[in-house]
């Protein structure tokens, strides 16, 4: 049974490899009409989750279905609620080890695409300063909560 599950989804996962727009162009079309905006799954402890959901965003905002639903109504960047040990990516001291992935967060950011937040739990338990958080990220109390409040009272959906 589990390999029928997988057979019928490895076509889809090879077009979201091939084509990354195929994947932002499923997610438009699926619920567009319904959704308040969009917060990143990201899994904890794997900074390549990051850059590959920041990947994601940007070819959803290179989409025709992106700009059309832009011109049609004003939806909030998506979400990226970072928590855990990747909150490190984040800070000014550690932009040499990210750069790639705070590049494009960066200029994600600057669009107006996606919206960074990092977890202040997660931040002090690493020991790192707020006062070393790059320009463009702003911090939450609990990121466990954030995502809790943006998916249940805000009707937000993953992206």
């Amino acid at each position: 049974m589990r390999w029928l599950f997988l057979l019928a989804l490895l076509p889809n996962l090879f077009l979201a490899q091939v084509n990354p727009t195929w994947a932002a162009d499923q997610l438009i079309t699926a619920d567009s009409k319904t959704v308040t905006g969009y917060v990143a799954r990201i899994n904890l402890d794997k900074a390549d989750e990051v850059y590959e959901a920041l990947q994601r965003a940007e070819a959803y905002f290179q989409s025709k279905q992106y700009q059309d639903s832009q011109a049609a109504s004003s939806i909030p960047p998506i979400a990226f609620v970072i928590y855990g040990p990747d909150v490190e990516i984040f800070f000014k001291e550690n932009y040499r080890s990210f750069k790639p992935i705070v590049d494009l967060a960066a200029r994600l950011s600057a669009l107006e695409v996606i919206d960074v937040k990092v977890c202040q739990v997660s931040y002090e338990r690493e020991g790192l300063d707020k006062a070393t958080l790059l320009p463009f990220v702003s911090s939450v109390p609990f990121g466990p909560a954030e995502v809790s409040r943006l998916l249940e009272e805000q009707e937000y959906s993953y992206f």
